[in-house]
């Protein structure tokens, strides 16, 4: 089959699909989402479809890699450990957002949303094992001098992620209506405290406290 062409005055035809795709993923599940719907959305042909997926799955997971930001949770702890006491406005926050891990602040909000959808525990599941790439470099930057308790580091991560994405969830709930930087200032300094206690008894020598409370988690700097 050759390539579809291109229209150069709107987006290439994958992307519209894909947008088109989350677009419904807001308000149905993937498994009733069907092909002719997405041709249809998007002008398209069902040829063409089929020259760049090979079915619906395919598309919803080509759809989120690229409409969410995988690495938000993290992004998020960083800013609580190490904004958690400054007042943040809505620019600032999404100044900080673009200065430490180069998100559009929209990503956010439709992550919210897609959480609060019917998709949302694919969704938590994508982020989760996004997540879990990059959790053995996580851990390795942490101090190990014989004493880590690898289980209880595995729960307390388990333990962040869960409880960052499910207020963002709970901001899909609502309507988007409360800031994230609110909810961060709802938490924050006491809870990534109390986290960062956890992490440095799962990790310390006996009587060493490797991760200072005021200086916030190495991992996620």
């Amino acid at each position: 089959m050759g390539r579809p062409r291109k229209d150069s005055a709107t987006k290439p035809v994958q992307e519209r699909l894909e947008d088109a795709m989350i677009k419904r993923m807001l308000d149905e599940p993937v498994g009733a989402v069907s092909v002719l719907e997405l041709t249809e959305d998007t002008a398209c042909n069902r040829s063409t479809f089929y020259y760049y997926f090979n079915d619906i799955d395919e598309i919803a997971n080509a759809a989120l890699d690229r409409a969410i930001p995988y690495e938000l949770p993290l992004t998020i702890a960083s800013l609580m450990v190490t904004y958690g006491t400054e007042p943040l406005s809505s620019q600032r926050f999404d100044e900080l957002l673009e200065q430490h891990a180069k998100i559009d602040p929209e990503q956010v909000d439709m992550l919210c949303l897609l959480l609060n959808g019917p998709n949302g525990p694919l969704v938590e599941r994508k982020v989760k094992d996004a997540l879990s790439h990059i959790y053995p470099t996580i851990v390795d930057a942490l101090p190990n001098e014989g004493a880590r308790d690898e289980l209880s580091l595995r729960i307390i991560f388990e333990y962040a992620s869960s409880a960052i994405l499910g207020l963002m969830a709970y901001r899909g709930a609502i309507g988007l209506s409360v800031p994230v930087e609110r909810m961060i200032g709802a938490v924050a300094p006491e809870v990534p405290r109390a986290l960062i206690g956890c992490i440095n008894r799962a990790t310390r020598h006996i009587g060493t406290k490797v991760i200072d409370l005021d200086s916030g988690l190495p991992l996620w700097q």
